[in-house]
């Protein structure tokens, strides 16, 4: 008896919800069509296959995002490096003996015995070098800048290689619809759990650490060769830097400020 009721209730379902004429199909409707009466939670039904394409297009475009944003990176890093390698170059040479004077003094130093009117100099031991404390500065600030900018640069690399292994989970087929849904849910969680925006955005902190470094490191360089020259690069990097906080900062007190950056939403979020 309660089987047969049961099919009456169907019965009667499906007369009164009769399935939709596909001529009057809506754009949205023809993409999706519309679930027979009673099966609006099956694995494959509307929901889930709507749920799909929504989250697909927002995924693509927040990958597209930080994909862009470690590239730029990527590129800045590499010029900035090619060009703090090649004042490394000419610093380094302070760390090390100056052979060229090494190599005079040893000249005069045969000429006297020769004539013992020369003075004989006395010959820098290969050992020792004289630091000053300048030098230190300009090679010590260049070298960490440098550090900064390639670790800046690996963190970046794994970066992408960690959203690009995201993008390929989500492309791997699933049985259903629905069990695609749950398993989208479960790494787009540990995106937001482990924090990998905050970390594309703390890659941008890391760069700007290594250009200040190696601007200050810069104008120390510039001090000793002219302090005129150093008065007004001394200038340009403070008036820059103030401009940087202060854009940065600008949006804490002013919500329709446009220079937010991704960084500052996320620690404001916090």
């Amino acid at each position: 008896m309660l089987a047969v009721s049961h099919r009456w209730s169907f019965t009667v379902a499906a007369d009164r919800y009769p399935p939709p004429n596909p001529e009057f199909f809506t754009e949205y409707e023809k993409k999706y069509p519309p679930d027979v009466y009673g099966e609006e939670a099956r694995p494959n039904a509307r929901v889930w296959r709507v749920y799909r394409d929504r989250v697909t297009d927002l995924d693509d475009d927040l990958l597209d995002g930080w994909h862009k944003t470690l590239d730029v990176l990527l590129i800045f890093i590499g010029l900035f490096s090619a060009v703090a390698t090649a004042f490394i170059i000419e610093s380094s040479k302070r760390l090390q003996p100056d052979f060229g004077e090494i190599t005079a003094k040893g000249v005069i130093a045969l000429l006297s015995q020769a004539n013992p009117s020369i003075i004989t100099p006395v010959i820098p031991s290969l050992d020792t070098v004289e630091l000053t404390t300048r030098a230190m500065w300009i090679n010590g600030l260049w070298f960490a800048s440098l550090t900064l900018a390639l670790v800046d640069a690996l963190l970046a690399i794994l970066g992408k290689q960690w959203l690009v292994e995201y993008a390929s989970k989500q492309r791997q087929p699933a049985a259903s619809a629905q069990h695609w849904a749950w398993r989208h849910y479960a790494f787009r969680r540990g995106l937001d759990r482990w924090g990998i925006g905050v970390f594309i955005s703390a890659l941008s902190v890391i760069l700007y650490a290594a250009l200040y470094l190696f601007l200050f490191g810069l104008l120390v360089f510039l001090f000793e060769l002219n302090a005129k020259i150093c008065a007004s690069s001394l200038a340009l990097t403070i008036l820059v830097a103030a401009f940087h906080v202060a854009t940065t900062l600008a949006p804490l007190w002013w919500g329709d400020c446009p220079t937010t950056t991704p960084l500052l939403s996320h620690l404001s979020s916090l």
